[in-house]
């Protein structure tokens, strides 16, 4: 009779062990995977349980600056959890942390990083090539402008030379006609007091 319900007993306990370890979710799988190298845009992190999850769980990203990723929506599926990003992830290391509630009402967590080195798209490219080609077309503009006013200010200041040299003989005429006429006046000053 002990056995019996020795055994009964020992039934009953692994019976209520092996349920309430088979009610927790456990995490099977992520994508990416922890250590990854995705070379490809990512907006989009999965998580896939052995159960279900309830409301309140949710994913957590930090760059290897440790500046969080901004999840903009997370979807709660029949035993998986997705996070969105607002945009594609930049070549970096990333770090997520998950927290779910299982079935069962057993909250869970864990951890994992990937790394994003994908191609920079074309059109990134181009709008950089864009913008650097309008740096040099500004720059090339300020310089012809520059060379423009300093050949301008060049000119003037010829032109002032020329009109200084020009007014200085002008001036120098001047002067000698009045002298002459000065002289010309005292000798018939000078004659008539005679």
């Amino acid at each position: 009779m002990k056995r019996i319900f020795s055994a009964a007993i020992a039934a009953l306990l692994v019976t209520c062990f092996s349920t309430s370890a088979f009610a927790h979710s456990h995490i099977q799988e992520s994508n990416p995977a922890d250590g990854d190298v995705v070379t490809e845009p990512l907006e989009e992190i999965v998580l896939e349980f052995d159960g279900g999850i309830e409301q309140g769980s949710f994913i957590e990203v930090t760059t290897t600056a440790g500046e969080a990723v901004e999840v903009q929506d997370i979807e709660i599926g029949d035993g998986t959890l997705t996070g969105t990003v607002a945009e594609p992830l930049a070549n970096d290391e990333y770090h997520v942390n998950w927290s779910i509630i299982s079935a069962d009402g057993h909250p869970l967590e864990g951890e994992f990083t990937f790394t994003v080195d994908a191609e920079v798209p074309e059109a990134v490219e181009e709008e950089e090539s864009t913008e650097s080609e309008a740096v040099e077309d500004e720059e090339s503009g300020e310089q012809a402008e520059t060379e423009t006013v300093e050949n301008d200010a060049a000119t003037d200041s010829a032109e002032q030379i020329n009109e200084g040299e020009e007014s200085s003989s002008t001036m120098i005429m001047v002067i000698i006609g009045l002298a002459i006429l000065a002289i010309v006046g005292y000798i018939l000053l000078m004659k008539r007091k005679r």
